[in-house]
């Protein structure tokens, strides 16, 4: 079966983007779902610690064949200039595991959407943008899944990210240690 690391709001950190890039190598993740806000830290947020969008850019061009993303509302058309794979759409849906997963940053579409996109009992809708994680099973049996942000954590969360496999869904910190889980 296909492993997934789901990342999101990275904001131009890259010393955290190499962790997370770590924990999605020791849970031998096929590929890296990326949720939007890439470069940008945005002006809402502080500078990060380790602000270095180039290097950012270097890291994810690097393993581009294993990335599968969609923009965030930081994002811009001078970042998909830079990177080598495809930043632009609001939306992407997959099939991960023989479920239906639809992907967003979560400033176009949130949760309460998920049975208007076609999901049902099963499926799983990701976002990110509100840097909080969240991980769920809604009234309808779709799992929802933030994975937080590895950057600028809210709500009182770690830093966080999070891993799809055959078995469930888990957020993990950046020391790779689950927070949560979802048994499939």
């Amino acid at each position: 079966m296909t492993t997934y690391a789901v990342i999101s709001d990275v904001h131009g950190n890259a010393e955290n983007l190499k962790k997370a890039l770590n924990v999605a190598d020791a849970n031998n993740a096929d590929f890296l779902i990326f949720l939007g806000d890439f470069l940008n830290h945005g002006p809402r947020n502080g500078l990060p610690s380790v602000y270095d969008p180039m290097y950012i850019v270097k890291l994810l061009n690097s393993v581009k064949e294993k990335i599968i993303a969609v923009r965030g509302n930081c994002d811009s058309e001078v970042d998909s200039a830079v990177l080598e794979f495809p930043i632009d759409a609001t939306y992407n849906t997959l099939v991960i595991n023989g479920r239906k997963a639809f992907m967003t940053h979560g400033h176009r579409y949130d949760e309460t959407d998920a049975e208007f996109i076609g999901l049902s009992e099963g499926d799983i809708f990701m976002s990110g943008h509100t840097h909080c994680p969240v991980l769920k099973k809604n009234r309808s049996g779709i799992y929802v899944l933030n994975p937080g942000s590895i950057t600028f954590p809210r709500g009182g969360s770690d830093k966080s990210m999070a891993v799809i496999d055959e078995n469930g869904i888990s957020l993990r910190n950046l020391d790779n240690v689950i927070v949560q889980e979802i048994r499939f």
